[in-house]
C-alpha cells in the first residue's frame, strides 16, 4: 500500500524543487544592488596637494644658445617655464633616426653650430612624454628616449625648424622637421632675449662630450623655510587597501612602522622619509620607459603626491625605477640631512616600492634671506682640472643647486646655494676640501 504513494510524493517533491530553482533564478536575474550604499562605503579620493600636469614634471634645467661662435645660456626657472609654454602646439611633421652610435665629438659639433639652441634634461625623456606638448604627425612614436633637444633656427624664414634629439644613454640621434604656428613670436620671445643672457663657456674634454657652464660669477639667494609635516595618516589612507586594519608600531624615537600583513610603510622621522613596499608585487619583467613614466606619474599624481617642485630626474629600466628630484627656484636641492628625492619602483601591475619625503615647504622667512656670491662655473671647471679627488673626465655635469640643512628644534630648513658635480647619477658638494684650494666663495 505504501509503495502506491511513493511515486506521487517523489513527483511532488521534484516539482517543488524545480519551482524553487525557477524562483531563485528569477530573483538573481532581477536583483538590483543598493548602489547608494556601495558608493557611500567606497574609499574617498585623497589629494595631499593639487595635481599637476606632465609638463610640470618634465622640465629642462638649462638652455644654451649659439650666436656667432659664442655661447649664451640660462638656468632661470622662468626661462625654462616659458620654453615649455613656447613648445605647446608645435607640429612635429616627421621623426627619423639618424645615428645610433653617436661619438662625443659629433655631439659637440651639433651643439656648437651657429643658430642653434640646446635644451638639457636631467633624465632620459621618452618621446611619449611630449605628447601633451608637441603635436606628433606619427601616431606610433619610437620606444626610445632623449636628454638633449637641439633646435636649429637658421631657416626660420621658412616657418620650419629642424629639431634634433640626442640620447646620452643610447648614443642615438633622431631628427624632425617642426612647423611652428608663430615663428616671429618664437624669435622675439626665445631667440632675441637669449642674446642678452650671460656668456657660457664650453669646457672641452678629450673624447668626451663637452660641459657648458656660466662664465660669470653667480649670485644666488640663501633661503630659510618653515616646513609643514604631512601627516603619515594621509599616506596610510592612500597606500593601504583597508586603512582600518593597519597597525602602527613605534620602533624607536626615529622610526615608526605601519602594516596590514601584506605591505609595510616605514617612517624615518630624522630624514623625514617614508618608505612603502608591497612585496607580493615584486617583478623582474622590464617595462618600457614610456609606460614606466606614465604609470609612475599617474600613481603619484592620483593622490596629489607632487607636494613641491619635484621633477623627473632619472630612470633605471632594469629595476623599473623612476626618480624625481626636489627643486627650489629652478635649482636642484640635495642634502645629507633629509631626503629630497621621490622614488617609485613598479611591480606586477601596481606599485612595488615607493620612497619619498613627507614634508612640504610652508613659508620662507624673509628676514633670513641672504644674497650669496659664488664663483663662475668656468672657475669651478678650472679648479676641477687640478683637483686630486675628482677628475673632470669622470663627471657628467657641473650644476648650481641648494644644499639643505635642518633645525629640528625650530622646524626650519636652510637652503644654501652651492656648486655640485654629478657623477654616475650621484651628487658631490664642491667644498674647498674637495677641490683642494682656498674657499673663495665656495662656503
Amino acid at each position: 500500500m505504501g509503495m502506491k504513494y511513493i511515486e506521487p510524493v517523489k513527483s511532488a517533491v521534484l516539482f517543488l524543487l524545480v519551482m524553487l530553482s525557477v524562483i531563485l533564478t528569477f530573483l538573481i536575474w532581477t536583483y538590483t544592488p543598493d548602489y547608494k550604499y556601495i558608493e557611500n562605503t567606497e574609499r574617498k579620493e585623497i589629494l595631499i596637494k593639487p595635481q599637476k600636469e606632465m609638463e610640470d614634471i618634465i622640465r629642462p634645467y638649462k638652455a644654451i644658445f649659439r650666436f656667432d661662435e659664442e655661447f649664451t645660456g640660462t638656468v632661470s626657472n622662468n626661462a625654462m617655464k616659458n620654453l615649455m609654454k613656447t613648445f605647446k602646439g608645435w607640429n612635429v611633421l616627421d621623426l627619423e633616426p639618424v645615428n645610433n652610435n653617436l661619438s662625443p665629438n659629433y655631439v659637440n659639433q651639433i651643439i656648437g653650430a651657429d643658430h642653434r639652441m640646446t635644451i638639457f634634461f636631467t633624465g632620459e625623456v621618452p618621446f611619449s612624454a611630449f605628447n601633451t606638448i608637441f603635436q606628433f604627425a606619427e601616431k606610433e612614436l619610437p620606444e626610445t628616449t632623449f636628454n638633449r633637444m637641439i633646435i636649429d633656427w637658421s631657416n626660420s624664414n621658412t616657418k620650419e625648424l629642424m629639431v634634433y634629439y640626442i640620447s646620452g644613454n643610447n648614443q642615438s640621434l633622431f631628427r624632425s622637421h617642426v612647423s611652428v604656428p608663430n615663428m616671429s613670436q618664437f624669435i622675439q620671445e626665445v631667440i632675441e632675449p637669449a642674446k642678452k643672457y650671460g656668456a657660457f663657456k664650453e669646457i672641452e674634454r678629450e673624447n668626451q662630450t663637452a660641459l657648458y657652464v656660466d662664465s660669470n660669477k653667480m649670485e644666488s639667494v640663501k633661503f630659510t623655510y618653515y616646513i609643514e609635516e604631512i601627516t603619515p595618516e594621509l599616506f596610510k589612507n592612500v597606500l593601504f587597501t583597508d586603512p582600518n586594519i593597519v597597525r602602527r608600531n613605534v620602533e624607536s624615537a626615529s622610526s615608526e612602522k605601519y602594516t596590514d600583513g601584506m605591505s609595510l610603510m616605514t617612517l624615518d622621522t630624522n630624514l623625514k622619509s617614508l618608505n612603502y613596499v608591497y612585496p607580493a608585487a615584486e617583478s623582474s619583467i622590464r617595462i618600457e620607459p614610456s609606460k614606466l613614466l606614465k604609470d609612475s606619474f599617474e600613481f603619484i599624481n592620483e593622490h596629489g603626491g607632487f607636494t613641491a617642485d619635484f621633477r623627473y630626474a632619472s630612470t633605471s629600466t632594469n629595476k623599473n625605477q623612476m626618480d624625481y628630484q626636489l627643486y627650489l627656484q629652478g635649482l636642484p636641492v640635495y642634502s645629507n640631512h633629509v631626503i629630497t628625492r621621490m622614488t617609485t619602483i613598479w611591480g606586477d601591475s601596481r606599485i612595488f616600492h615607493y620612497k619619498r619625503p613627507y614634508f612640504s615647504l610652508d613659508m620662507d622667512i624673509e628676514a633670513e634671506k641672504e644674497i650669496k656670491e659664488l664663483p663662475s662655473g668656468a672657475d669651478i671647471a678650472e679648479r676641477l682640472k687640478n683637483a686630486n679627488n675628482i677628475a673632470l673626465a669622470d663627471i657628467d655635469e657641473i650644476v648650481l643647486g641648494y644644499y639643505l640643512t635642518q633645525n629640528q628644534e625650530l622646524n626650519i630648513f636652510t637652503f644654501e646655494p652651492c656648486w655640485f658635480v654629478i657623477r654616475n647619477g650621484s651628487w658631490i658638494k664642491l667644498t674647498p676640501e674637495v677641490l683642494g684650494g682656498v674657499k673663495n666663495g665656495l662656503e
